[in-house]
């Protein structure tokens, strides 16, 4: 199977070259051992948006100049998500600004501390309250 055949299952939201994915967090690693069983091979950023009661996590990949996003919905009173460092050992970083600025614990994250901010810097200072 190829990776546009894949998708098209997931029936994504195109704009322009990007692909938008909405997935249950259930889902999410089993999405990206396939994702990276059909070549996709590396994650480019993730993103977390906070929408008022939920934290968006968005995880990005490049594959044939095309923009895969995958949006994960947490409840803000749960914001867990699994680390995806196994399948992408380059989502490390990512993982841990995702920490750091909008208090997503990530679990299994094989080093979860403080990237950027001191001690003394505001918890989660990309959270709107």
């Amino acid at each position: 199977m190829h990776v546009e055949s894949y998708l098209k299952r997931m029936r994504p939201k195109k704009e322009g070259e990007n692909l938008w994915i909405s997935l249950e967090r259930k889902k999410l690693l089993p999405t990206l051992k396939d994702l990276k069983s059909l070549g996709v091979s590396r994650v480019s950023s993730i993103s977390g948006v906070d929408e008022g009661k939920t934290i968006d996590v968005i995880y990005h990949f490049i594959h044939k100049k095309k923009t895969i996003n995958f949006r994960i919905s947490l409840d803000k009173k749960n914001c867990v998500v699994d680390s995806i460092t196994d399948i992408y050992p380059g989502a490390n970083l990512f993982e841990r600004e995702l920490y750091e600025m909008m208090g997503v614990q990530v679990k299994n994250h094989p080093n979860l501390k403080k990237l950027f901010l001191d001690k003394n810097s505001p918890k989660n200072p990309l959270r709107r309250s």
